[in-house]
């Protein structure tokens, strides 16, 4: 992923206000790239899921047929 950066030249120190809005900005900014690599992780991982499920519940309903005495 690419995120889109600007670089703000100020002629003089930031004043506080300035200095928490720029804070902020960094803050929001990596938790929204944070969410999108754990929602594209999420997709990514979802078939995986599924055929695991899949396979789970095959074993279930054959659960009798491992576990009884040969």
């Amino acid at each position: 992923m690419s995120a889109v950066t600007r670089a703000i030249a100020l002629p003089v120190r930031p004043t506080r206000a300035e200095t928490a809005l720029l804070a902020l900005s960094r803050t929001i900014t990596r938790l929204a790239e944070e969410r999108m690599r754990r929602r594209a992780w999420a997709i990514e991982a979802e078939p995986a899921r599924r055929a695991g499920r899949a396979a789970s519940h095959a074993m279930s309903a054959d659960a009798a047929r491992y576990l009884s005495p040969r």
